[in-house]
């Protein structure tokens, strides 16, 4: 029963990662890549470099997040799991500053969309230096859970874009796009926490907590 469990969570987690991938895949070229070519950059004149900074980071947050979470799960290309991880951490460190310090400078209403995503930049600082303090002390389960909460807050943006699509709070008109992007990081990290502390809360023998020597398969 145990071994029947397992693997029905492995697929589930299997499938959740790769509807991750597939939407941001899709969010990333609608969005991302016109900033690349030059097709919104008129709309962003004056603050052209902390638009394409943003999107370069942003960027790295997707792609080498999701490279590191493979390569932790599946134990495979273990010697690039280091490279990853450091490009996930370094980009998504730089998008993340960005888009806090672009939501301390907001020039357009509503200005309150400024406390949301300062919000969700400065809690991606945190989870990120959380997931990099644990694996430099080689607590690897931890550092392994940081990075997952960290993934959630990357994947955020997708969520929202594809939130937008829905208009789901368009009765509190302006407002309502704040209230979107509250709802649209602040579910998806409640959920992944009570996931990621779901066995924990169950009957039986609970795990010990140890602290590993090395790197884990998954």
């Amino acid at each position: 029963m145990a071994t029947t469990k397992t693997r029905a969570g492995s697929w589930a987690a299997s499938l959740l990662f790769a509807s991750a991938l597939l939407t941001s895949a899709l969010i990333w070229w609608q969005f991302a890549v016109p900033i690349f070519d030059g097709a919104h950059l008129p709309s962003h004149r004056g603050h052209l470099a902390t638009i394409i900074g943003h999107a370069i980071g942003g960027t790295f947050m997707i792609w080498a997040g999701a490279g590191a979470l493979f390569i932790g799960w599946t134990g495979r290309l273990r010697r690039f799991h280091k490279t990853f991880g450091y490009a996930y951490l370094g980009g998504g460190a730089l998008g993340a500053t960005i888009a806090l310090w672009l939501s301390t400078h907001l020039t357009h209403p509503p200005l309150s969309v400024g406390v949301a995503t300062g919000t969700l930049a400065a809690f991606w600082l945190v989870f990120a230096g959380m997931a990099l303090r644990a694996a430099l002390n080689r607590r690897f389960e931890s550092h392994r859970e940081w990075v997952i909460r960290s993934y959630v807050l990357t994947w955020t943006f997708v969520g929202c874009r594809i939130a937008q699509e829905f208009h789901l709070f368009d009765a509190l008109k302006e407002e309502g796009v704040t209230a979107g992007i509250w709802l649209n990081w602040v579910a998806p990290i409640l959920i992944c926490e009570v996931a990621l502390q779901w066995a924990r809360g169950g009957g039986g023998v609970g795990r010990k907590a140890t602290t590993v020597s090395r790197e884990p398969n998954a």
